[in-house]
């Protein structure tokens, strides 16, 4: 279930609509604010005397340990470099994620930033035959001009 927040703009067009005498369920509708809501903000709405708007709630839970500026910063490094682990990211920002365990930016870089965890595939090394065969071909076609090479219908371009 998510939970919307709930704005200083959503709550003056609710209260708007309300001085206006639309129905609860019309302004639920209009503003596309639930509407227990709506119902909530107009009853803080008489008890304040009709005078003022009520103040949105303050969020609650436990505050985020990484800022959207340090996020970024995060994000940055790892877009510039994405073989980087969670680790090497929390030692070469030690003044930024000193305060932090190595899970929190772990859990940071995955759902916050969406960089997902993959390793890279493992090719198979050239066996000494193909590159014996590469060399046999780079001599073979080494006195080719580039005209003679434009001629060379690809496979990948018929």
């Amino acid at each position: 279930m998510s939970r919307r927040v709930t704005t200083r703009d959503d709550i003056a067009a609710v209260i708007a609509l309300y001085k206006a005498n639309h129905v609860l369920r019309e302004i639920s509708a209009q503003t596309g604010v639930a509407l227990r809501v709506v119902q909530n903000l107009v009853k803080r709405f008489r008890d304040l005397g009709e005078d003022e708007l009520p103040a949105p709630l303050p969020k609650s839970g436990r505050p985020k340990l990484l800022s959207p500026r340090t996020l970024k910063v995060i994000s940055r490094q790892v877009r510039s470099n994405p073989s980087l682990t969670a680790h090497e990211v929390k030692e070469r920002n030690t003044r930024l994620l000193s305060h932090v365990s190595l899970r929190c930016v772990q859990q940071a870089l995955h759902d916050d930033l969406g960089f997902k965890s993959f390793r890279a595939r493992r090719k198979p090394l050239l066996t000494k035959r193909q590159k014996e065969n590469r060399v046999k071909f780079c001599k073979k076609y080494e006195v080719w001009d580039l005209e003679t090479w434009r001629s060379v219908l690809w496979s990948d371009e018929a």
